[in-house]
């Protein structure tokens, strides 16, 4: 198997060249190449962090993972050893090579790249990967577990949305999504995820790689809106689209997707327009099919908060949510409320307020994931 980075290979080709060329400032440096390895249980994730873009190529077979470059790189660590049945070892070979040598429980190798800074994801699979759980259950004549990746917003140095008092979206937004998880666990048969379960930033793109990891069948994230007007209040819920519902939403989406600081608003590399048109192909591939059914959950979340809060339907909308981007399934984004109406942030400071808004989530998504199983029944009706 073999497969190659989106960063063309022309263009990889002529940076080099202008590299040994001594044309660009600080060319005498070779692009860095940190790795980092993380096993959990039946697989084991590979994460290599380029301190700039680089042409790769991975090819895999006969006990070996051969990641090449197009240029010279400085890899840290070079070499390592692990015991570990999926992935034993690896070692640089010369300045534009490394091969990792597989285990014995090594069955499966799934790859992706990351930008902002630039990521090659390598996911090993070993015996029984899908979550452990579902083994047990499938053995006792039940359906697989199903996954639920949620979540919180921002995070770390990113605060998100502030309330008059000083109530922080990030704060709020990760004890409800723990609290969802929790409620969640209830659910038989439903494994519930953190994209983060502690106050640290994790880039946008990596939310959507953490439910496509999991193989996740939905994915939640959740935030707190902000407002000019302090009259504003209530939930929105939102699935992508290339095209905002309208005014507001878009401008909401800017301000989320800008939201996660230096990396996102100042790219390494800025996209030249192929690269651009080829991301809009790739999105509209990949998130086509699921806009029906992320609709579909947003609108039984929708309904669910506006019971909860009793105020004026806001409505279900959509806009270009960077988050939503690149998740292989359903996915949504829901705003809980408005932080910057004193009485809503009264109420986000209650503890069974949040305890109420996880379970109205929870009751949408079940309810969801309920319909669904009748639907992909066996004889079920299309």
């Amino acid at each position: 198997m073999r497969t190659r980075s989106s960063f063309p290979r022309r263009r990889a080709a002529v940076f080099a060249l202008l590299l040994a060329s001594g044309s660009l400032t600080g060319a005498a440096e070779s692009a860095a190449v940190r790795i980092a390895a993380d096993a959990s249980g039946t697989s084991t994730r590979l994460v290599l962090t380029f301190s700039r873009p680089v042409g790769w190529e991975v090819a895999s077979g006969d006990g070996k993972i051969t990641v090449s470059f197009a240029e010279p790189v400085q890899v840290t660590p070079p070499e390592a050893r692990r015991e570990d049945p999926i992935l034993q070892s690896w070692r640089s070979k010369g300045d534009r090579t490394i091969v990792f040598s597989t285990g014995p429980a090594f069955r499966k190798l799934e790859s992706f790249e990351l930008r902002n800074p630039a990521r090659l994801v390598l996911d090993l699979q070993g015996e029984g990967t899908a979550a452990t759980a579902p083994a047990g259950r499938e053995a006792a004549g039940r359906p697989p577990a199903r996954v639920v990746v949620i979540d919180p917003g921002h995070g770390g140095i990113e605060l998100g949305a502030v309330g008059p008092k000083g109530l922080r979206e990030k704060d709020v937004a990760l004890d409800i999504a723990r609290r969802l998880q929790r409620a969640l666990g209830r659910e038989d048969g439903v494994i519930a995820v953190l994209t983060r379960d502690e106050d640290r930033l994790v880039p946008l793109d990596e939310r959507a790689a953490i439910a496509n990891h999991n193989r996740a069948e939905l994915f939640v994230s959740i935030h707190l809106n902000a407002s000019r007007r302090t009259g504003a209040v209530g939930a929105e819920t939102y699935f992508l689209s290339p095209d905002a519902t309208d005014d507001e939403a878009r401008t909401l989406a800017a301000l989320e997707n800008r939201a996660s600081g230096v990396e996102e608003a100042r790219p390494a590399e800025p996209a030249a327009p192929s690269d651009r048109d080829l991301d809009l192909v790739l999105w509209d591939l990949a998130q086509n099919q699921y806009l029906a059914e992320s609709g579909r959950l947003a609108e039984s979340v929708q309904e669910e908060m506006n019971a909860l809060a009793g105020t004026k339907d806001r409505g279900v909308r959509q806009a270009p949510f960077r988050v939503l981007m690149g998740a292989t399934m359903p996915a949504i984004l829901v705003e809980v409320g408005f932080l910057t109406s004193p009485e809503e942030e009264e109420r986000l400071r209650d503890s069974a307020h949040l305890d109420r808004v996880a379970q109205a989530i929870a009751r949408a998504v079940s309810g969801y994931l309920r319909g669904r199983e009748r639907l992909d029944a066996p004889g079920a009706a299309r």
